[in-house]
């Protein structure tokens, strides 16, 4: 799968995402409209960065469980991983989609807080195909439960996921 066609399919999938990090990110502050006479809702946003990852339907049914992170790079520019253990980032967003990758099926959002404190050893590493990079693979059963903030799969899938 080339870079292109990767952040085609994010692309795609951008307002769907932003719906789901909006849900799950921005609150209302009731107080404010009743104690504070505002008369009108405030919204809260906090400042942060989430990463997102979307996998195509082939990857569903064996891993659905599972999620990468890119760990190596042959030139030895900073991966995934690095950006993570630095703190470059709060959040992460991964996903799958259906075959016809016309819907999210399943995703979940993890506090990767949650993931530096833990600092999982991967349940294994492997080659990317094609070759450009080696992909860590964590098991969702590796991390304690507040690791996911929320987890989310389509009613009629018919893989149940294992958590």
């Amino acid at each position: 799968m080339t870079f292109e066609k990767d952040w085609s399919l994010e692309h795609k999938f951008e307002s769907e995402i932003k719906n789901i990090l909006a849900d799950q990110f921005i609150t209302k502050n009731i107080e404010a409209d009743l104690e504070q006479a505002t008369d009108f809702a405030i919204y809260t946003v906090e400042p942060f960065k989430v990463a997102v990852r979307l996998r195509r339907y082939d990857y569903f049914p064996s891993f659905n469980h599972q999620f990468t992170v890119r760990w190596t790079r042959p030139s030895g520019v900073k991966t995934e991983i690095h950006k993570i253990r630095d703190g470059q980032v709060d959040y992460f967003l991964y996903g799958f989609i259906n075959n016809t990758e016309t819907q999210i099926i399943q995703y979940f959002i993890g506090d990767l807080t949650v993931f530096r404190k833990t600092d999982p050893e991967p349940y294994r590493i492997y080659p990317n195909n094609p070759y450009d990079s080696e992909l860590a693979v964590y098991n969702l059963s590796q991390f304690p439960s507040n690791f996911l903030i929320k987890f989310w799969a389509e009613d009629n899938t018919s893989i149940q996921t294992t958590l």
